[in-house]
């Protein structure tokens, strides 16, 4: 499990850094752009800053988050074949405790926000699907960092795999859900996400 908090550690690092364009944009960068503009403005609002305010700015940033990421798509995909044994309720119930399990092991992290670079690089957009590849970029290191998104019926185009340094979050998560489930029932894995997320 800690190779996978470091992996969305980073993922959810590059929201803090500010986006540079090498190409021009369109409107899948477009969009991921605003996310992440609007996530340095909560991150810099004097307004939203100090222990007393805490929760206040993390709801703001939870928002964010939801808005921008597809945690029902990533969980289909991390429970993989899986996911179809699944009842409607079981499903329900898994995005929700993973997206909370997300959100609370990462969302603290991004608020030690410094002021690096994201450098914009190539898309590859076909049908409805697209990825937008870009790198971080730091004094001493440039880390690539590849958003994997979809296009909704309404335009909206939402993240659902993020590939940091050719590791796939999704085929991650895969991989050890399946174990996981190889061994134990489902219900003893939504008990094991319960817990976490209770730490």
């Amino acid at each position: 499990m800690k190779q996978f908090r470091i992996v969305f550690l980073v993922f959810f690092l590059i929201c803090l850094f500010s986006p540079v364009n090498t190409t021009s944009a369109s409107s899948v960068q477009d969009q991921l752009k605003v996310t992440l503009d609007q996530i340095l403005k909560v991150l810099r609002d004097p307004s939203l800053k100090g222990e007393e305010f805490v929760e206040k700015r993390r709801v703001s940033l939870r928002k964010l988050i939801h808005e921008r990421f597809d945690f029902e798509k990533m969980s289909k995909y991390c429970l993989a074949k899986h996911w179809k044994k699944r009842s409607a309720e079981e499903k329900k119930i898994f995005i929700e405790l993973f997206g909370r399990l997300l959100e609370q092991t990462y969302v603290s992290k991004i608020e030690s926000y410094s002021n690096e670079k994201v450098v914009f690089l190539k898309e590859y957009v076909k049908n409805k699907k697209a990825q937008v590849n870009t790198k971080v970029v730091t004094d001493t290191v440039e880390i690539p960092i590849n958003y994997r998104m979809s296009q909704a019926e309404d335009g909206y185009w939402n993240v659902y795999d993020v590939v940091i340094e050719g590791a796939s979050l999704v085929s991650n998560y895969r991989s050890q859900f399946d174990q996981i489930l190889q061994k134990q029932s489902f219900e003893k894995l939504i008990e094991d996400l319960k817990k976490k997320i209770e730490t």
